[in-house]
């Protein structure tokens, strides 16, 4: 698998920096640092942009997102939520840019959330057919997922991003400082993605398991090295299988049970990733027996770390809707449903499992 190239010489106060190239020829450079970063990192990008920012942190970060107004203009706030992640609030992202008068020659930038970032991407990709863009996530989950790989998306009735384009960010900065003001919650949900990172890449697993609990309590020097682990480990992959034709699929170990999951329960009592941290442990339940037995045990013994805050147990409803979400999963092939599972730490493969497979997967994940 192809390493992503070394970056240009690493901005003052960056502490991560490199470049991404995939096969489309597309190139995105990742930074982990400071938003101030943003008016040098956008250079050559474009003559105008449409900075969109999540409304809920002009008010948490008020001051360093005006510092950005010289550059780029005035702050474009969106509300952001996950019942708002559709076409709708994609054509109103639109209608903004066109407002402001964004051309050919402007780019996008996105500074929020995963939701946020996947629509202001796909807004990128369909305005003026193309435009550039920036990703700036601002949660740990999107930091670590969300933010890289050019996966933009909105959500369907039927599920999560059933509607979306591939358009890579040409830039994706990372600042730590972002997170101070999230929520203990929310940190464990972005870990979910970390773990899941280290379960497909063994050489994170000391330091995840050791720096685990750290960088839920919010310690940025814990915080920072498993963000940086989790970005280059996704470069790799992305770099490798642009359009998920591939190993780019592995990225889902745990989205299955856990997207099902979110459907079910109408996106409103389990975080994102506190829906894949259950997920993780549906998988390792189908993964049992491919897995060695200290193998599966170190594994579990990881997942079951991750916090998850509401109760996990299903109504009768509930349990029938994350079944039939299941079984219409649109990765689904001939009635079996495609999971990701691991036949070593490190090792995972696509498997198409049966409908059974699917309840011991969900009921290992809720009980």
């Amino acid at each position: 698998m192809p390493t992503p190239e070394a970056g240009p010489a690493v901005p003052r106060a960056a502490s991560a920096d490199f470049l991404v190239d995939f096969p489309s020829g597309a190139r995105t450079r990742v930074v982990v640092g400071p938003l101030s970063l943003l008016p040098e990192l956008s250079q050559g990008l474009g003559v105008r942009a449409g900075l969109l920012c999540d409304a809920r942190l002009v008010a948490l970060h008020g001051p360093a997102l005006r510092a950005l107004q010289p550059a780029f203009g005035d702050l474009l706030a969106r509300p952001v939520s996950e019942d708002r992640k559709q076409l709708v609030e994609v054509e109103a992202i639109c209608e903004v840019l066109s407002a402001r008068g964004l051309g050919r020659d402007g780019f996008v930038v996105a500074i929020g959330g995963g939701v946020l970032t996947d629509l202001a991407g796909l807004a990128a990709a369909l305005y003026l057919r193309g435009v550039p863009w920036i990703s700036v996530p601002s949660t740990l989950l999107a930091q670590v997922d969300a933010g890289l790989g050019g996966k933009t998306g909105a959500n369907l009735r039927a599920g999560k991003n059933l509607v979306g384009a591939f358009h890579q960010p040409r830039v994706v900065l990372c600042d730590p400082s972002l997170l101070a003001t999230l929520p203990g919650r929310e940190r464990w949900s972005g870990l979910a993605e970390v773990v899941k990172c280290a379960l497909l890449e063994p050489a994170m697993l000391d330091v995840c398991e050791a720096l685990l609990d750290r960088a839920a309590a919010g310690e940025p020097d814990a915080l920072a090295p498993l963000i940086e682990a989790s970005l280059r480990h996704k470069a790799r992959v992305v770099s490798a299988d642009e359009r998920e034709g591939g190993a780019r699929a592995y990225l889902n170990l745990g989205h299955t049970v856990g997207h099902a999951l979110e459907t079910a329960t109408g996106y409103e009592r389990f975080t994102h990733g506190e829906a894949v941290a259950l997920g993780l442990r549906g998988a390792l339940e189908l993964s049992r027996s491919l897995l060695s037995g200290s193998d599966h045990a170190r594994a579990l013994r990881l997942v079951q770390r991750l916090r998850v805050q509401p109760s996990t147990r299903l109504d009768p409803a509930e349990r029938e809707r994350a079944l039939q979400a299941l079984t219409r999963d649109k990765k689904a092939k001939d009635g079996r449903i495609r999971f990701v599972l691991l036949r070593a730490l490190g090792a995972p493969e696509l498997a198409y499992v049966s409908p059974a497979d699917c309840i011991r997967a969900l009921d290992a994940a809720v009980s």
